[in-house]
């Protein structure tokens, strides 16, 4: 019983002590590129995004996405080891060792945020306008409906 209980008091103690030491040696909460706050706005210059997301990759490494990953599965078995060799290798020296933990969570959601805004700008850009702004669904619907009755008039002629 005695043992017991000094085994409850030890992991007691160190359930205690250990979120201490984990909170001073924590990395920084993960920052929210400027650029994924703009697409999510209604209200954003197109332009003045994409200039946002091309200005945040100047600066930082941009994650490697399917596409690359899939190029080296079309190779041969040699060929491609040889290149993820020779990519390993670049990496390493660029980051260092492999990522863990909130380095690793950090480039995941860069690499989905990416993927993200790749697709908002295929998915908006025929409703960008000359200024940058981006046509609201109501907007859109207004055009539609003025050629569906542009087309009714023509039909009557």
């Amino acid at each position: 019983m005695i043992k017991f209980n000094l085994l409850f008091a030890a992991l007691a103690l160190y359930g205690l002590i250990e979120p201490a030491a984990a909170q001073q040696g924590q990395a920084p909460a993960m920052e929210t590129p400027n650029w994924v706050i703009m697409m999510e706005d209604p209200k954003v210059n197109f332009f003045e995004a994409v200039k946002a997301y091309d200005a945040y990759w100047l600066t930082h490494k941009k994650p490697t996405n399917e596409a690359e990953t899939f190029e080296t599965q079309s190779l041969d078995a040699k060929a491609a080891e040889t290149l993820r060799a020779e990519e390993d290798k670049k990496r390493v020296e660029q980051l260092g060792p492999p990522l863990s933990g909130s380095a690793l969570e950090q480039v995941e959601y860069l690499k989905y945020q990416s993927k993200r805004f790749e697709k908002w700008v295929i998915e908006v850009k025929p409703w960008v306008q000359d200024n940058g702004h981006i046509l609201s669904y109501e907007e859109r619907q207004a055009i539609w409906q003025r050629q569906q009755e542009e087309m009714r008039q023509q039909e009557k002629k």
